[in-house]
C-alpha cells in the first residue's frame, strides 16, 4: 500500500512537472513569435521609410514613422537632433539629384533595433550644397541603426561615405 501511494505521488508529480514544462514552452514560443513579429514589423517600417523618404523624397512619411521624441545621434556638433535636418537634407538631395534609387542590400533586427545596409544611387543634375550640377552619377553606401517603439523610429545612428561623395562633385 505504501509503495502504491509513493508510486501515485511520483506519477502525479511527474505529470504535473511535464504539464508545467509544456505550458512554459508554449508561453516562450508565443513570446518569441510576438518578438519576431515585432522585429518583422519594425523591418517593414524601416523599408517603407527608406523607399518613401530617401527614394521618393516624401517628407510627409516622417509623421507616420518617426516618434515625436526622435533623436538623431549622427548629427554634426551643435546641430538639432530632431527630424528637421534630415528633412532639409532630403529636400536638397532631391533638388540636386535625379534618378535617385535606394537599394537595401541587408536588413536585420533584434528586439527593438533594425539595421539597414543600403546603397543610394543618383545623378547630380542640379545645385546641391553650393555645388553646381556636374552630371556625375554617385553611389553612396550607408548603414543605419534604428530603434523602434510602437512602430515608430525613436533613435537613429547613421554611417555613410557622404563626405567623400560631396567632395567628388
Amino acid at each position: 500500500m505504501k509503495k502504491t501511494i509513493i508510486a501515485i505521488a511520483i506519477l502525479t508529480l511527474t505529470l504535473g512537472y511535464q504539464n508545467v514544462q509544456a505550458q512554459t514552452l508554449n508561453n516562450n514560443n508565443k513570446t518569441n513569435m510576438e518578438n519576431k513579429m515585432t522585429v518583422e514589423q519594425n523591418k517593414q517600417v524601416a523599408i517603407k521609410f527608406n523607399n518613401e523618404f530617401f527614394g521618393k523624397g516624401n517628407t510627409d512619411i516622417i509623421k507616420e514613422v518617426f516618434a515625436e521624441n526622435f533623436v538623431n545621434h549622427s548629427v554634426p556638433p551643435n546641430a538639432p537632433t530632431n527630424v528637421g535636418p534630415m528633412v532639409k537634407f532630403i529636400t536638397e538631395l532631391h533638388h540636386g539629384f535625379s534618378d535617385i534609387s535606394v537599394d537595401i542590400q541587408e536588413i536585420f533586427g533584434e528586439g527593438d533595433k533594425v539595421c539597414v545596409r543600403k546603397t543610394i544611387t543618383a545623378t547630380h543634375t542640379g545645385e546641391f550644397m553650393g555645388k553646381q550640377a556636374t552630371g556625375k552619377k554617385i553611389v553612396m553606401h550607408i548603414i543605419d541603426i534604428e530603434v523602434l517603439k510602437g512602430g515608430k523610429i525613436t533613435d537613429r545612428w547613421n554611417l555613410s561615405d557622404f563626405p567623400q561623395i560631396l567632395q567628388s562633385l
